[in-house]
């Protein structure tokens, strides 16, 4: 699991249910993740002998909802449930306007296991703490560790794009200042590196081992803040630096685990990490991210 939280959602009156898709994407925007939906009316037999195959080999989605009526005598939503969960074991959620307790009795007469029921009614509130405990079962450090490096690696291509764009746009007097100045930022770097080569020994060779290479993701970061003359999300003390740190952080430190205080840390920091942490790490990716697309515009 990533930024996104992605569903499959099986209904034949999407309008009926859309409150509850609004209710649950507001719900996981909270916990710092886009709701992606991918919807779909209706199967017949063939288009879900070709899902259940896809869906074998690859399977995007967090969460399948599914509507027990779908529009059909022939199909119904818990015949879907019994040809998924042949070899797909995404947690699903079926729901009707029956009780739960009769969905429960439709799925055991199909032999379907292994699949929450709850009721259109209350669709949305009924979902949530089944979305919120899978959600809490698996953001753990590792996890996170994935989804800081993932968008921090989208974030950098975004970076590069913009640059660019921005690049490709100026006049060729302002491309010759351009390209002057990465000049002179690659010369400083040969300096530094020749430095460090003349003072390269015993004693420093293990610093230099821990120190993760940045340079090219600083000189992209560095130009921009300039040309787009915003210093609090790109300069040396601004929000996508502190990001970038803490993915470095993330990505070379191994993690340490508290189980009585249920949080994790990083060797050699203090800062404890908890879900809530997680959580509002998500959302600060989040919206570094469309900080970043602002500045296209």
């Amino acid at each position: 699991m990533k930024i996104k939280y992605k569903a499959l959602w099986i209904e034949d009156h999407f309008d009926q249910v859309q409150a509850s898709i609004q209710s649950i994407e507001d719900y996981l925007e909270d916990y710092g993740f886009k709701f992606e939906v991918d919807k779909k009316e209706f199967l017949d037999k063939n288009e879900l002998d070709i899902l259940r195959d896809k869906l074998s080999k690859y399977n995007p989605y967090d969460m399948i909802f599914f509507d027990y009526d779908l529009g059909s005598k022939e199909t119904y939503g818990s015949d879907l449930a019994r040809e998924l969960r042949t070899n797909i074991f995404t947690d699903m959620i079926f729901y009707s306007g029956k009780a739960p307790n009769d969905l429960r009795k439709i799925l055991f007469d199909s032999e379907v296991e292994g699949v929450f029921t709850v009721s259109r009614t209350d669709l949305a509130d009924d979902s949530w703490p089944i979305i919120e405990d899978q959600i809490k079962r698996i953001c753990d450090i590792n996890n996170m560790r994935g989804v800081i490096l993932d968008e921090m690696s989208k974030i950098d291509l975004k970076m590069r794009e913009l640059y660019h764009g921005k690049y490709m746009d100026m006049s060729n007097d302002e491309k010759n200042k351009q390209v002057t100045k990465i000049k002179k930022r690659y010369e400083n770097n040969l300096k530094n590196i020749s430095k460090n080569i003349e003072t390269l020994n015993n004693q420093t060779f293990p610093d230099l081992i821990l120190n993760p290479l940045k340079t090219e993701f600083n000189i992209i970061r560095m130009r921009l803040s300039k040309i787009c003359e915003n210093d609090d999300l790109l300069g040396d003390k601004g929000s996508l630096k502190y990001n970038q740190d803490r993915r470095n952080k993330f990505a070379h430190n191994k993690a340490i685990y508290d189980d009585e205080k249920g949080t994790v840390s990083l060797n050699g920091f203090e800062e404890e990490y908890s879900f809530e942490n997680f959580k509002k790490i998500r959302k600060e990716l989040i919206e570094l991210s469309n900080q970043i697309d602002s500045l296209k515009k």
